[in-house]
């Protein structure tokens, strides 16, 4: 049985520790509850491509969209996606482009390396005649690490049983409130456990790692911007308006990962319309498709 905070413990209390709830994400009960998640965020492992006699349609310089689709010529194979797009410039002494991003689970057709054109969602970018994806070097991830977690007993169960399936939580939402515990958001993840410890916090509470592989951690960017949401929803008009174009994907990317039912609030109900963030996987394959014609 996870453990709870009495009202007369104030505002402190309840922040202190529900910020985090772990859920098992077929049947929805809580793996534990946490105030602290070291490993939330950070730099994400980004794809790169070098795309060669690039011939630009419109000028590609830093950072060039949250949704960039790469489409093949060939009408069989399927685009793909490149989130939170940016150009590190041309390689020196060639006609080549390269591009970074957090690829598209699917990734590029299996052995195409044939002309590419490239759209923003809004624009074709330019095309190329072939690219090439380079391998990143490797760095390991850092573990999701939920710090004085306090254990439920399905949780408990798994870790004294220790098995390495045992060990797998499989599907799982971490489950996100702001300072009034009001639900902000949640991170879908498949919840691996790679180690565990007695926690600081004591009262039979733990450190739990969860294997850092298979979580995408918010980028920095976009820290800012979730702690200001954590102290709850913005009471300005269009508060949001002083942002840039990646961070306002940001904000739109956050309010519309909340929980449907939240209450229609003045930073909820005012957002920028800048990007496709937030659309079905179906209406995103249709951006592009319609952008072929």
């Amino acid at each position: 049985m996870i453990p709870t905070v009495h009202e007369d413990e104030g505002h402190r209390g309840r922040a202190r520790y529900t910020r985090y709830t772990l859920t098992e994400e077929e049947h929805g009960h809580a793996w534990g509850v946490c105030a602290e998640v070291e490993g939330l965020f950070g730099e994400p492992q980004r794809g790169t491509y070098e795309l060669f006699g690039w011939v630009p349609q419109a000028e590609v310089r830093g950072w060039v969209g949250d949704r960039v689709w790469l489409v093949p010529d060939d009408e069989t194979l399927d685009a793909w996606l490149l989130e939170d797009a940016e150009s590190v410039g041309r390689s020196l002494g060639t006609d080549s482009l390269v591009l970074t991003g957090l690829d598209d689970y699917e990734g590029p057709p299996e052995g195409h390396r044939g002309r590419v054109r490239v759209h923003d969602g809004h624009r074709w970018l330019g095309s190329r005649r072939e690219f090439a994806r380079l391998l990143s070097p490797k760095r390991s991830a850092a573990p999701l690490v939920l710090r004085g977690l306090a254990q439920g007993d399905q949780l408990r169960a798994a870790l004294l049983k220790g098995t390495r399936r045992a060990l797998d939580l499989e599907q799982a939402a971490l489950e996100i409130q702001d300072d009034q515990g009001e639900p902000l958001t949640e991170r879908l993840l498949r919840a691996r456990v790679s180690a565990w410890r007695p926690s600081s916090d004591g009262n039979d509470r733990i450190d739990l790692e969860l294997d850092g592989a298979l979580f995408t951690p918010v980028p920095p960017y976009a820290r800012p911007i979730w702690e200001r949401w954590f102290a709850g929803p913005p009471d300005t008009q269009g508060a949001w308006a002083g942002l840039d174009t990646r961070r306002r994907g940001a904000w739109l990317d956050l309010v519309e990962s909340g929980p449907a039912d939240a209450p229609t609030v003045t930073g909820r109900s005012v957002t920028p319309t800048n990007s496709t963030a937030g659309t079905s996987p179906t209406n995103r394959a249709s951006t592009w498709r319609s952008a072929r014609r």
